[in-house]
């Protein structure tokens, strides 16, 4: 089971602060399980930090803006705003 604090602090984690060659390429990651949380422990046993990681020898540093509003609602709202 993955922990929400280690989660967190692995978010804090600057992309700056690690040698590339430290992190893992997603292109070499394979997804395998049956269930969606067989395949977050797959994933996540291979990529160790979800946020920092690397595609080919770019180092990639990922973050989410936290909100209330949903994806669903805001995948609504902009296609209700797109002048067809």
């Amino acid at each position: 089971m993955i922990d929400k604090n280690l989660l967190e602090d692995m978010s804090r984690i600057s992309i700056h602060d690690v040698a590339p060659s430290l992190l893992q390429d997603i292109l070499e990651v394979e997804i395998s399980g049956e269930t969606a949380a067989q395949r977050l422990e797959n994933y996540m046993a291979q990529v160790g930090n979800p946020y920092c990681f690397r595609v080919g020898k770019t180092p990639v540093k990922i973050s989410f803006k936290s909100c209330e509003e949903t994806l669903d609602k805001k995948i609504k709202a902009y296609f209700s705003g797109l002048k067809i």
